[in-house]
Formats: C-alpha cells, structure tokens, sequence
C-alpha cells in the first residue's frame, strides 16, 4: 500500500492501489524564502575550501564535496530495482510536476508503467539518485544504484585506436599497461571508476588533467580534444527532505586517492645523449631534456628534482548535473580549450543545474626520508618510460612507502 504525506494546503489526491513495491516520501512545499536561480539543481562546491590561497599541500586525503538542492522540487520518491538480486533500490528527487499527480511510470526504467498515484501519465522531470553508503574499488556492490550505468563503470580492455574508459600506456618494454592510478575493479561491479557515477547518474565531473585526459597507448591525443567523467569516483551520496532553501537536497562526497587529480609525467632516467641527466614527457607535451640542479646523493635526491619540475600545478575542476545518464567522454566541441557546461549542451545534454567550478594550486609532498626499504616511491602519476629510444628507463624501482617520511608545510 502506498504512502503518503501531502503539505498541509494541498487537497487529498486519490491514490492508485498497490501496484509496486514503491513508497512516496514527502512531497515538499514551494520555496520558503524565495530562489530566483534558472535552474531547478543548485550545484556547490562545498570542500576544499581553498580561500584565497587556491593551494592544498597534498595531491591525495581531501575529498571533493558537493551540495546538490532542489529548492522547487515536489516529492522524493523510492523504487525497488527488479534485476538485481537481491532487489536494490533506486531514489529520484521530482523536480517539476505540472499536473500535480506523481505519475513516474518513466522511473525505474525496468519497471516503467506502474504510476504511483492515480495519473493521466507521467509528465515529470526529475534527478536520480541513490543513498549510498559508501564506494570504492574491488568492493562488490550489486544492490545499490542504477545497475545499468554501474556497468558502464567497468573497465574497458585495451583496444587500439577506441575511446577507452581506463588509460593505457606502452612500457619500456613494448607491453601494454594501464595506467597503475586511480585504482579501478577491473570487471568487478563495484560502482567505482571512470564515467557517470551509479549513484548519481546525471553527474558530470570534469577536469583536463592526468588520467582524466583521453590518449593512445602513445600518450598522443589522437582522438581529439576529449576527457573522461570524473564522477564514477563518487564515495558517498546522503540525502536531506528538507534544506534551508525550502527543498531537499543532496551532499556527495568523493575521496581524492592518488593519480585522480594528477599530470602524468613520464621520465627517463637512462638518457644517451651527451649533457642531458633526463628526459620529461608532461601531459602528452613534446620530449624536454633536463639536468640535476645539484649533485643528488640518493634516491629521494632525483625524486625531489623530477618533481620540481612540474609542481606545484593548478587544478581546474567543474561540476554539472545533467538531465538522465551524464555522458562518459566530453569533448571540447568549441574548441576554446576548456570543458564546460557549454560543451555538454553542444553534445545534447540539458542541463539540471549550474556549473560549480574549482581551482586550487596543488603540490607534491616534501620527503624527508627513503622507505624502510631503501627505495623511494614517487606519486602514483610518475611513470618511467624510455624517452630516447635506447630501450632503457633507469627507473627507481618502489617497494612500498610505509617507512616514508613526509613533510606538509602549511602555507602562509
């Protein structure tokens, strides 16, 4: 039977009778202090607050927090998902209903036709969403989301000349390798990876840099001007009926791992050519050649070397919510270099709410010792390749990093 809880001034609706296992929550009243936003999604960056500064002291151990209202929206609504086994859910916030009848028949999509009230037929729009405790990679998760874009987020294979939703690289050695961070299930559904995020589907989380960046196995950017959704990497997703601004709301929260918002460097250390300590290749740029400030001792000598030439960087993210699946590849359509709200429209995409955008000066952590081991572990995003064509790399080999020392100045 279903549920339900109308705002005191409304009239009673006639209800439909038990057709789904669906429940109706709340549906909330008109906005209580008024919102003239265009949109009917108010998208904020809520963490990191970079202030002023625009700077973290670390590329990993933040988490991207976004707020997501709906100050106008009508009702929360909650359905089983049928195929999975056991059944999941799925949740979706109503955005705008016209006639005044919560139809949804068009929501889950496996089990459209049965409205939960009493309706001429859906007229609807609406976010989907599902309260998700927590993601993250080679953890199953089989019952929460919209199982169909979960399975977008499973690995692609390598296949040459393909828009690919993991990154590949060759190796030294003439192999091919995906490249080793973000960490990713693989083929496990676990709802964690690259494209729209299970639990969030019309989220679009876009960033130029590191693995976000679509190449070849070459690093070129053969196939255009193109980068994956970020949004896959989602850890969390809660709910609120009611916000301040009159609607309920949504807080998502993404924890940064290592190699998620990072430039990928490769580096040759075993350089042929006369005067020439090592050779860089950054973010698919030209091959640069390089010589040792000083005269480095150990490992964490070169280490430190390699890094400063190329951190600090910057950081520029933007957010979206677009209306049904947000897409797994965007494209710089008009060519101006960057990827906005503007390139989703130009690809067919309506937008849900404005563009949240976030720019912070990020840097790479200060060692101050090697690892138990000997060995120092450079940041996920550091590849060694040969540059030069000699077929060697000179790459410091890492055993692990829990013997590490690490200094985080804070900035002033």
């Amino acid at each position: 039977m279903h549920r339900f809880k109308f705002r005191p001034s409304a009239p009673p609706r006639r209800v439909a009778s038990a057709l789904a296992a669906v429940s109706v929550l709340v549906p909330v009243g008109a906005l209580a202090h008024g919102d003239d936003h265009p949109l009917p999604v108010r998208l904020t960056i809520e963490a990191p607050d970079s202030g002023y500064f625009k700077g973290l002291t670390t590329t990993t151990g933040w988490s991207l927090v976004l707020r997501i209202e709906a100050p106008r929206a009508v009702a929360v609504v909650e359905a089983p998902e049928e195929p999975t086994q056991p059944i999941g859910r799925r949740e979706a916030i109503v955005l705008t209903d016209p006639d005044g009848c919560i139809d949804m028949r068009h929501f889950p999509i496996t089990r459209a036709g049965i409205p939960y009230q009493d309706c001429n037929g859906p007229d609807e729009t609406f976010l989907e969403f599902t309260s998700e405790r927590f993601d993250t990679f080679d953890l199953p998760d089989a019952q929460t989301g919209n199982f169909q874009v979960r399975e977008k987020l499973i690995d692609d294979p390598f296949v040459p000349g393909r828009l690919l939703n993991k990154p590949y690289l060759r190796t030294t050695a003439g192999g091919i390798a995906a490249v080793p961070r973000p960490q990713t299930g693989g083929n496990l559904l676990d709802g964690f990876g690259y494209g729209p995020d299970d639990d969030l589907v019309g989220l679009v989380v876009m960033a130029n840099l590191g693995a976000a960046r679509v190449f070849d196995e070459r690093f070129d950017r053969t196939l255009g001007p193109v980068i994956r959704n970020m949004a896959g990497f989602v850890t969390t997703v809660s709910q609120e009926l009611r916000s301040r601004r009159g609607g309920p709301a949504l807080l998502a929260a993404m924890h940064v791992v290592g190699g998620m918002f990072e430039p990928i460097a490769l580096f040759d250390l075993d350089v042929d050519a006369p005067g020439v300590d090592f050779l860089r290749r950054l973010e698919s740029g030209p091959v640069e050649s390089f010589n040792f400030l000083g005269s480095p001792q150990k490992d964490d000598d070169i280490l430190r070397e390699l890094l400063s030439t190329y951190g600090p960087y910057d950081l520029d993210l933007r957010a979206v919510i677009v209306e049904g699946i947000a897409p797994t590849f965007i494209r710089d359509l008009n060519g101006d270099g960057r990827y906005t709200l503007r390139d989703l429209e130009a690809m067919g995409y309506k937008p849900q709410s404005n563009e949240a955008r976030l720019r912070l000066t990020i840097d790479f952590d200060a060692l101050v010792t090697e690892t138990i081991s000997g060995r120092t572990c450079p940041p996920p995003s550091l590849l060694y390749r040969d540059l030069d064509g000699n077929g060697r790399d000179g790459a410091i080999n890492c055993s692990g990093s829990g013997g590490a020392v690490r200094v985080r100045p804070v900035p002033r």
